[in-house]
């Protein structure tokens, strides 16, 4: 009997008799004489083989692209980077037009990081001592004691904001230096957990994965531009000029003292009500000065921020000169 026979003879017995013996021959039969079941085994072993090959080849691509990666970080991690030299025969590009600007701009950033001290001593001085003045004058018209009023007011004014100045500039200094180090521990202990920390700000900011990624490779290559983007994207930390809290209290109590002279000068020269309008007048013009001279040295409208700083100074010496009436009137009695 020929293969082909054998193979019909083996399918009638499976689907016509319910035998158990006939159903056992027939698979038996099917299984060691038919041709289309060695080749289905044949391809399911050959499937388990290929998909083991894949998961093997899956795994080693998976482990070249994490030693690729350690690789990039540990080349990341590098203070100094390797520039290739340029060719020599690199043309010469054009002059910018914009050459001299970064000088201006540097002169005007550091103007304006004095300007706060100066603005704040000036503005405070002026503003507290001519609410003294006024609150004196409304209750006696002896020109000395109005005078000595104001002195003891422009001295405690100049010291009292110097001491505030240099605390609060050197506790903000110990908190900056106290946040730097533990950032910088931080880079050194884990530095892909805040790579990783820098590609997730990236991405919130609307940046691709892939383009996160190659900005923070960029940034972190040196330590310092990688610690600072780390302060001022994540902790939301600006970072700090090396400003001394010696030269910060100087500049407060100088202005201060400077601001507490200019609603005193009219009481020296004039007294009574004309002294009152003269000094209030003084003082208005030099609040609207510095106000509109901030607003040029940074930015915003001069003529608003002058008239700004004018209102408010003009009603906190509204305020001082409002209680001391009340308490001149006898509306308020003390004692």
């Amino acid at each position: 009997m020929d293969n082909q026979t054998l193979d019909a003879c083996c399918m009638v017995g499976l689907n016509k008799h319910n035998g158990n013996g006939h159903r056992m021959l027939g698979r038996k039969l099917l299984q060691h004489r038919h041709p289309l079941h060695r080749l289905r085994k044949r391809a399911t072993f050959h499937s388990h083989i290929g998909a083991h090959r894949r998961e093997i080849a899956l795994q080693k691509r998976m482990d070249s692209a994490g030693v690729a990666f350690d690789q990039r970080a540990r080349d990341a991690d590098r203070e100094v980077v390797d520039i290739p030299a340029l060719p020599d025969d690199l043309p010469v590009p054009p002059a910018s037009p914009f050459v001299g600007v970064p000088v201006l701009t540097q002169r005007q950033h550091s103007l304006a990081e004095d300007l706060h001290d100066w603005i704040l001593g000036g503005q405070d001085g002026v503003v507290n001592v001519l609410g003294s003045l006024l609150g004196v004058a409304i209750i006696t018209t002896d020109k000395r004691i109005i005078i000595v009023a104001g002195l003891a007011a422009l001295f405690a004014e100049s010291i009292s904001m110097a001491a505030v100045a240099y605390t609060s500039v050197k506790a903000s200094r110990l908190f900056y230096e106290s946040e730097r180090d533990r950032m910088r521990k931080a880079i050194d202990e884990n530095p892909v957990l805040q790579r990783e920390i820098l590609i997730d700000i990236y991405e919130r900011k609307g940046l691709s994965r892939p383009d996160a990624h190659r900005v923070v490779v960029e940034l972190t290559r040196n330590r310092t531009v990688w610690l600072e983007t780390l302060m001022e994207e994540h902790l939301r930390i600006p970072v700090q000029e090396e400003e001394g809290p010696l030269r910060s209290a100087f500049i407060v109590g100088m202005s201060a003292i400077l601001g507490s002279a200019v609603p005193l000068l009219p009481f020296i020269f004039l007294s009574g009500v004309s002294a009152i309008y003269a000094s209030v007048a003084v003082s208005v013009i030099v609040l609207f000065i510095a106000g509109a001279a901030s607003a040029k040295l940074t930015i915003g409208d001069w003529k608003a921020r002058g008239i700004e700083m004018a209102l408010i100074g003009g009603a906190a010496a509204l305020v001082s000169f409002a209680i001391g009436y009340v308490f001149s009137r006898g509306i308020i009695s003390v004692g």
